[in-house]
């Protein structure tokens, strides 16, 4: 049980760097265009910074990648659906909205976690 809240403590504090401490402006930009660089690059830190813990907790090589692969296509799929359901609702003028579609963005984000947490209990079991 504390290998779970380990890692899930240290995969929040990940999403939590990568998305306010690490994500320049050009990659909050680049989140609603499938032709720009910024989502693609925001997806891939987060995708990184999980294999990094993985890869501290133990799992295989393999298990990593399919992770990280899987977490890419994930985040940068929330990320893009969150920007383009803001840029066509009245979100950015109704702070309620605004909140509502930012907390389902992160509690989407966060549900990965508990996923990868299987992943990675499943695989080291």
């Amino acid at each position: 049980m504390l290998f779970v809240f380990v890692l899930i403590s240290a995969l929040l504090i990940k999403h939590y760097l990568a998305d306010f401490v690490f994500q320049p402006q050009w990659m909050l930009k680049g989140k609603g265009s499938l032709t720009a660089p910024g989502g693609y690059a925001h997806a891939a830190l987060h995708a990184a910074g999980s294999g990094l813990i993985l890869g501290m907790a133990g799992l295989a090589a393999t298990p990593i990648a399919m992770v990280m692969a899987t977490e890419f296509i994930v985040h940068y799929t929330i990320d893009f659906a969150k920007d383009r359901i803001t840029a066509y609702s009245s979100a950015d003028s109704s702070p309620y909205l605004y909140w509502q579609l930012h907390g389902f963005d992160q509690l989407a984000h966060q549900m990965t976690y508990v996923a990868i947490a299987w992943v990675a209990m499943t695989t080291l079991a």
